[in-house]
């Protein structure tokens, strides 16, 4: 099974990519700044680049496809930014960045291929704060998306949504004490979720093949 992935030089993507080449899939890695392993790929480039660099990678094509790539609005730089800036951002990245990729896989999916794409389990129902609702006007969107998307291909392919808390990456370790703890106080999981939960939650997903459309929580 040949996976491709976005965004896999993130704590997300090196975790999935371990545990996938462990089970034996074939990873196809794509990052903004990648290393020698990894095929560079940009969320804010043009669709059709977008869609050259994923056929380029792998002219065979995929059985998955992986969007994991995801701006990062709560460093210690962006933090500081306008929280217009910071959305659109999110928008740029996270949002418009899945789509592109989306339909750029779509022709070079095998098999009945799958896509998933990684929203937030507060999406949905909201969170208070300005972080919470970045997050959750961006994911919320990509969920939207996915929906009429996993209706549009039908039985050409399967469209899932994994839908992670608040996951403990490298954002996480830049906030402080206080800042995390206030997080997950608020937070509906109540606990910090682990980069290796999410790889294993999307190696369980591609496995089991629950209905197209479904939105998977990490629990």
């Amino acid at each position: 099974m040949r996976v491709g992935i976005s965004g896999v030089s993130g704590g997300i993507g090196q975790a999935v990519c371990k545990l996938f080449a462990e089970q034996g899939l074939e990873v196809v890695g794509f990052a903004r700044h990648p290393n020698s392993e990894q095929r560079r790929l940009d969320m804010r480039m043009e669709e059709k680049e977008i869609a050259r660099r994923i056929q380029r990678a792998s002219p065979e094509g995929y059985d998955v496809w992986i969007n994991l790539a995801g701006a990062d609005v709560l460093n210690s730089t962006m933090r500081h930014e306008e929280y217009m800036i910071r959305l659109q951002e999110l928008w740029e990245v996270d949002v418009k960045g899945s789509i592109k990729c989306c339909r750029a896989v779509i022709p070079f999916l095998r098999n009945h291929g799958i896509i998933v794409n990684v929203a937030w389990d507060e999406a949905l129902t909201g969170a208070s704060g300005d972080s919470a609702s970045l997050y959750g006007t961006a994911k919320a969107a990509i969920i939207g998306y996915s929906a009429s998307l996993a209706k549009s291909l039908d039985l050409r392919a399967r469209v899932y949504v994994l839908s992670p808390g608040w996951v403990a990456t490298r954002w996480a370790n830049s906030l402080s004490a206080e800042q995390r703890e206030r997080l997950i106080r608020l937070s509906q999981r109540k606990r910090w979720i682990d980069a290796d939960e999410v790889a294993m939650a999307l190696w369980r997903l591609i496995q089991d093949g629950p209905p197209s459309g479904s939105v998977i929580p990490v629990k």
